[in-house]
């Protein structure tokens, strides 16, 4: 695949671009409070690229409460929210990847499980079009990891999702992105969290160039 032949690169945001889910340990942990008990390490590795909902039921299922499911999603949105608009910064280098991708004339999408309450607070520290497309978890019928948010991102930017390269960091947003025919790279924290025949190319982010993503196919 050379450059010409990779027609959009599709970005997920919590732990893949943005270093927010530092953030969302802090949101989580408060809601675990707020419902009486903490938060365990293996529910808290569950949650990593799930929609809001089924986070919440995970964080009362692992604390072992029940309360109304919307209402406890509507206070972690907003409690997550209020962290997000003091800032949230970048992962190391990933910037430099999206300019690259840009200088090149490669179109770019934000696909997120995040609502766009919070993208949007994400977007607001960005110069404006960063992304020429943004896909949003609630904006979606089937939040990953079924398929329809990476094909929406390309139907939406007018290109074939087989030429497309999805950038990932969860299970979850891997198994989207896969489902969906993208071409998949995955930069996990820690490689180790994956399952085996995920499908995706591991990478780590600081090596990734557009120079790279050019050679897989």
């Amino acid at each position: 695949m050379n450059h010409s032949a990779i027609e959009a690169v599709l970005f997920d945001m919590d732990g893949t671009l943005f270093d927010s889910e530092r953030i969302w340990d802090v949101s989580l942990q408060d809601l675990a409070s707020k419902l009486g008990g903490t938060l365990s390490p293996e529910a808290r590795l569950q949650i990593v690229g799930s929609n809001l909902l089924n986070t919440v039921r995970i964080v009362q299922d692992d604390i072992g409460v029940h309360g109304d499911d919307q209402h406890l999603a509507k206070w972690l949105l907003d409690r997550t929210q209020e962290l997000f608009s003091v800032g949230v910064p970048w992962r190391p280098t990933a910037p430099e990847l999206v300019a690259g991708v840009r200088s090149n004339g490669i179109p770019a999408a934000l696909v997120t499980g995040s609502y766009r309450a919070l993208v949007d607070v994400v977007l607001d520290q960005l110069p404006p079009r960063t992304f020429d497309v943004v896909v949003c978890g609630d904006e979606v019928t089937c939040p990953k990891p079924h398929p329809e948010s990476y094909l929406t991102a390309a139907a939406r930017l007018g290109v074939d999702v087989h030429n497309t390269v999805a950038i990932e960091d969860s299970q979850i947003g891997i198994a989207s992105a896969v489902a969906a025919g993208c071409v998949v790279v995955a930069v996990p924290e820690d490689p180790r969290t994956l399952p085996e025949g995920h499908g995706a190319t591991v990478a780590p982010l600081s090596s990734i160039t557009v120079d790279w993503l050019s050679t897989l196919t």
